[in-house]
C-alpha cells in the first residue's frame, strides 16, 4: 500500500509543490526519510511518529519509507511535520479517508502531543495551492490572521481554495476521515484595529525648516540623508517620520504580507493592518542580513512599502553600501547563487543619518573638531558618489539652540497635535497629486521617470527649459537633476500648484549633496 499527501518546498517567494509518498518495504524496522532533506526536516519524522502514537496509532515493526519528490530539490523547514504524519496515519489506517489528502496542501509543525504550531511562509504556501489547482490548504489556527489578510487583498484567493485551520492533529484526522467541520477562514474580516504605538512628533520641538522637510519626505516618499552634530536630533527625527507616512496601497500591502510571511511564523499586526514597515538594521549587519538570501528576505525587502533606516551610514561596510545601488534604483533585490536564484521586492524609502566627522563636531559652534585632515578625508570618502547621487534630499541638521531645560519640559509644554497637523498636510498633498499619479502610473513623486517629468511638471516646453537652466552652472549629474525635479514636484504639490515654479526648483537644489557639502564647509 502507498499513500500520498502534498506540501511545498520554500524556494524564495514561489514555493514548489512536494509529493510526500509513504509505503512499507522490506528491510529492518524503522522510518527512513529520503529526498534531499535537511536536519530540521529529518527531525520532523520523529515528531510525527510520536504525535501519532499518542493518538493510538500503531505503526508496527516494519520498515516504512517516506519519499519527498522531486528528489533533487533541497527541502528545508518545520512545515513537513503534518504531511508526514498524515501519510503515516493513512498507511496504518484500514479505511480510506473521505477527503483525498492528495487534493490538499498540508503545512504545520507538530508538538509531541499533536498540537499544530504555526509555520512561516503560510501566505506563499496558500498561493502555491491556488496556483496548482488544489482544493485547499490545511494550516495551524495561529496562521489564520495572515491568510485572512491575504484574502482581503487578493480577491482571486477568496473562493477558489478552502483554507482550513486546526489546533490538534486529532482534529485534522477527524476532518479527514469523519468529515467533522474544520475552522474556515472568514472573508473580509479586518484584523483588530490597534492604535499607533510608535514614536511621533508630539514630543519633539521642530523648527519650521524641519517641519517642511518632514512633510516633503513623507508626501513624496523621498530618500533622505541627515548630517549633523551628535545630539542634534537626526535619529529622533527619522524614527518619528513613519508616524506621518500614508498607509501602503493594496499592491504594496500584499507584497509586504508575503515577504513577512516568508520571514517569520507570526506576521506583525502593523503589517496585517497595512502600516508601512520600519526596519533599522545595525551597522554591523552582514550582506545576507540586509539583502537576504535565496530562501529568506533581508531587511531591505522587509522594508518594502515602508522605511529602511541606516543610522551611522559611514560605519556600514563599503561593499554592503555599494550593493544597495541597484535595489534602490529598481526596487528589486536579485539573489543569484549556484543552485538557487530568486527575486525579492525592495521598493523602500531610504533614510540615513550620520555625523560630519569621526569625532562628530566638524562645523559645530559648541565643540572644536579634533580630527586631522587625513581622517576627515577618509571619513567623507566612505560614502561614494554613486550612493550619494541616489539620495533625493541631503539636509544639514542645525544644532539645537533651545536651553537644555527644554529637553525635560513637562507634558503640557510639548507640541501636542503636531503629528496630526503634519499628517494632515501629507494627506492634502497626496489628494492634490492623486489624479496625476494615476495618470502616470506611479505611487509617489519619487517614482516619476525622466520621460514623465516634462508632463508631470505642468509646464509647457519653454517653461520647462527655463527650469533646466537653473542646473547648468551646478554641473549636477542627470540622476541628481531628475531627483531635484521630483522634490520640486512635491514642493509644488504642498503649495497647491499644478506647475513647478523656479522657487520650488531652487529649494530642491539647495537640498542636493553638492550644496549641502558646501554649507558644511567641505571641499
Amino acid at each position: 500500500m502507498q499513500t500520498l499527501t502534498r506540501t511545498a518546498a520554500l524556494e524564495g517567494p514561489d514555493p514548489i509543490i512536494i509529493d510526500v509518498e509513504c509505503c512499507t518495504t522490506s528491510g529492518f524496522a524503522g522510518l527512513q526519510l529520503v529526498g534531499n532533506t535537511s536536519e530540521l526536516l529529518r527531525d520532523g519524522k520523529e515528531r510525527a511518529k510520536t504525535a501519532l502514537e499518542k493518538l493510538g496509532f500503531k505503526l508496527g515493526h516494519k520498515r516504512i519509507l517516506i519519499n519527498l519528490a522531486p528528489a533533487d530539490l533541497r527541502k528545508e523547514g518545520n512545515h513537513f511535520d503534518l504531511p508526514i504524519a498524515l501519510s503515516l496515519a493513512c498507511l496504518s489506517s484500514e479505511k480510506p479517508p473521505r477527503h483525498p489528502p492528495a487534493d490538499y496542501l498540508f503545512a504545520a509543525e507538530l508538538s509531541l502531543d499533536g498540537q499544530l504550531r504555526p509555520i512561516r511562509a503560510a501566505v506563499p504556501l496558500a498561493l502555491a495551492a491556488l496556483k496548482n489547482g488544489l482544493k485547499g490548504i490545511v494550516l495551524a489556527r495561529a496562521n489564520a490572521p495572515e491568510i485572512q489578510a491575504m484574502r482581503r487583498l487578493f480577491t482571486e484567493s477568496r473562493t477558489a481554495v478552502d483554507y482550513l485551520f486546526f489546533d490538534q492533529l486529532r482534529d485534522v484526522l477527524a476532518w479527514l476521515y469523519e468529515d467533522q467541520s474544520p475552522i474556515k477562514a472568514t472573508e473580509d474580516e479586518a484584523p483588530a484595529g490597534a492604535s499607533l504605538t510608535g514614536p511621533d512628533f508630539d514630543d519633539m520641538h521642530l523648527p519650521p525648516e524641519l517641519k517642511e522637510l518632514a512633510v516633503t519626505c513623507a508626501a513624496g516618499r523621498h530618500s533622505l540623508l541627515l548630517r549633523g552634530s551628535p545630539g542634534a536630533g537626526k535619529s529622533m527625527f527619522i524614527t518619528r517620520l513613519p508616524s506621518i507616512l500614508p498607509p501602503m496601497n493594496r499592491q504594496e500591502h500584499f507584497q509586504a504580507l508575503q515577504t513577512y510571511s516568508m520571514h517569520q511564523s507570526f506576521v506583525p499586526a502593523a503589517i496585517l493592518q497595512g502600516r508601512p514597515p520600519f526596519r533599522h538594521p545595525h551597522h554591523s549587519s552582514s550582506p545576507q542580513a540586509l539583502l537576504g538570501t535565496a530562501v529568506e528576505p533581508g531587511d531591505l525587502s522587509l522594508a518594502h512599502g515602508g522605511v529602511l533606516f541606516l543610522d551611522e551610514l559611514p560605519e556600514f561596510r563599503r561593499d554592503l553600501l555599494e550593493a544597495l545601488r541597484e535595489p534602490l534604483e529598481h526596487g528589486l533585490v536579485n539573489i543569484s547563487r549556484a543552485q538557487k536564484k530568486c527575486q525579492w521586492p525592495a521598493r523602500v524609502q531610504f533614510l540615513a543619518a550620520c555625523n560630519n566627522c569621526p569625532c562628530g563636531w566638524y562645523g559645530s559652534i559648541r565643540h572644536e573638531c579634533r580630527c586631522p585632515s587625513n581622517r576627515l578625508m577618509a571619513y567623507w570618502s566612505r560614502l561614494s558618489g554613486p550612493i550619494l547621487d541616489r539620495i533625493d534630499i541631503h539636509f544639514n541638521v542645525p544644532e539645537p539652540d533651545q536651553p537644555a531645560i527644554q529637553l525635560f519640559a513637562s507634558s503640557h509644554d510639548s507640541p501636542k497635535g503636531q503629528t496630526q497637523r503634519l499628517r494632515a498636510a501629507v494627506e492634502r498633498c497626496g489628494d492634490f497629486a492623486a489624479a496625476r499619479h494615476v495618470a502616470l502610473g506611479v505611487r509617489a513623486n519619487s517614482e516619476i521617470s525622466a520621460d514623465q517629468m516634462p508632463a508631470a511638471s505642468g509646464c509647457d516646453a519653454k517653461q520647462f527649459e527655463t527650469l533646466l537652466e537653473i542646473f547648468v552652472p551646478l554641473r549636477l549629474s542627470n540622476r541628481a537633476i531628475l531627483r531635484s525635479l521630483r522634490v520640486a514636484r512635491t514642493l509644488a504639490d504642498l503649495d497647491g500648484s499644478e506647475t513647478i515654479r523656479t522657487s520650488h526648483v531652487r529649494k530642491a537644489v539647495s537640498w542636493q549633496a553638492v550644496m549641502a557639502a558646501r554649507e558644511r564647509g567641505e571641499s
